[in-house]
């Protein structure tokens, strides 16, 4: 007997792996299609697609309906174990409803997947099987994308599955994909707490320092007796005449000017808050960037976005020697004499930075700040570097842990992806 067989819409598959259409092994139950005038301030939850987030429901922004119609809606009524996935959208976001301490019902466009033979098919492989690369590219295809994606009852017979025939290998590869799931939530949890914490060091650290005794008041609030209050155009290198200074008029740098190689183009969305983004690479050749001296940015030195969220800035990476900033970042070179490079950025990625930047940004449909805006609001600065120095050493470790968490988070998200290929498909078979 050939231990696998080739399959007209599957591929190869193994001979003893049963191939049919998605229809044929589970039934797809839509929630209730609630209306406007049906949602009250409180009550009994609704389910919706923007709930349909991570590993389990996610329960912020909740609509409700009244307490006193829970009857009428029992068949909508969630579940521990069921397996929901969004339908519109971002179609494909799957979970299996963990522990629940309330009644919720579903809202249509969450979709309800249920064996049609429960001894046949084991509950948890449905959530693995939906989120597969085989299954997911299949959704995609069929759904209906005339405004945006949709997948309902009239999609299931399009879409085609194999399975192991036997559940306890349906049980023995969820399980082993169940495991890297609860790895990834446990670093979630730590990154999360992480996060937590750095916000806490840097509300303290950064307005009250550590250890002083006087304070006094200043135009952001009480703080060290020997500290300043100092605008971050005061910051910059004096000895470089471009050491605070914003990117190219949008004519100077356009899509004609960009290159296969040569400088690369800092984005806004390169800018994160707190973190750079490296994606979407774009680049310009090196006599348009010796032309764009003025707007060239260096290892280390901090870019700042004045498009919203505004004022978000980040350190530019060292994998090169320079960059061409796009028209609305800034860049801000740090006179590294007086101040600390590092407990600058901090700094700026603080609360009450950033509130201010916000409140002098203009614009409605997306906010920005303009550069003379920006270049007088000002930073809380420990006289004396080696204090800065110590307070930012502090939240660079904390920096340096969650950096390392998102790494190792990472790192088992694409072992997930790796194993759903090639168990999901059987190219590599678990013992039973």
């Amino acid at each position: 007997m050939k231990e696998y067989i080739s399959h007209p819409k599957l591929g190869k598959i193994p001979s003893n792996w049963k191939s049919s259409k998605l229809s044929e092994i589970v039934n797809l139950e839509h929630g209730f299609q609630f209306r406007k005038e049906d949602f009250t301030e409180s009550g009994i939850p609704v389910i919706k697609i923007n709930n349909i987030i991570g590993n389990d429901l996610n329960l912020d922004n909740l609509s409700f309906i009244d307490s006193s119609r829970l009857e009428e809606f029992t068949r909508f009524l969630i579940k521990k174990d069921d397996i929901l996935m969004s339908l519109t959208g971002n179609i494909g976001r799957v979970l299996e409803v963990g522990s629940i301490q309330r009644d919720f019902v579903q809202n249509y466009r969450v979709g309800k997947f249920v064996p049609v033979n429960s001894n046949e098919l084991y509950n948890r492989y449905i959530k693995y099987l939906l989120s597969s690369p085989l299954v997911l590219s299949q959704f995609f295809k069929f759904s209906n994308q005339s405004a945006q994606a949709n997948f309902g009852k009239q999609d299931m017979d399009k879409v085609w599955v194999t399975i192991p025939t036997s559940p306890s290998e349906q049980e023995k590869i969820a399980n082993i994909l169940s495991t890297v799931d609860a790895k990834i939530e446990v670093i979630s949890q730590q990154i999360t707490e992480t996060q937590e914490l750095k916000k806490g060091l840097m509300q303290r650290l950064l307005t009250k320092g550590i250890g002083h005794t006087e304070f006094k008041d200043s135009s952001l609030g009480e703080i060290p007796k020997c500290w300043d209050v100092i605008p971050i155009y005061e910051l910059r290198n004096k000895q470089d005449r471009y050491g605070f200074t914003g990117g190219p008029f949008g004519s100077d740098l356009k899509s004609e000017h960009y290159t296969e190689n040569g400088v690369k183009i800092i984005q806004l969305q390169n800018i994160g808050e707190g973190e750079f983004i490296d994606k979407g690479t774009t680049y310009t050749s090196k006599e348009k960037a010796d032309e764009l001296f003025s707007c060239n940015i260096f290892p280390n030195e901090i870019i700042l976005a004045k498009m919203a969220p505004v004022a978000r800035c980040c350190k530019v990476p060292s994998t090169d020697e320079r960059y061409v900033m796009c028209s609305d970042g800034i860049r801000l070179s740090v006179d590294t004499n007086k101040f600390d490079n590092e407990f600058v950025y901090q700094a700026l990625n603080s609360k009450y930075f950033r509130d201010e930047a916000e409140s002098k940004s203009t614009g409605t449909t997306r906010a920005r700040i303009g550069l003379k805006d920006l270049k007088l609001i000002p930073i809380l600065v420990p006289k004396y570097i080696d204090e800065q120095k110590k307070l930012a050493n502090i939240l660079s470790t904390v920096d340096g842990k969650l950096d390392l968490l998102s790494e190792k988070k990472t790192t088992y998200q694409e072992l997930k992806q790796g194993l759903m290929q090639q168990l999901l498909t059987g190219k590599v078979r678990v013992n039973v």
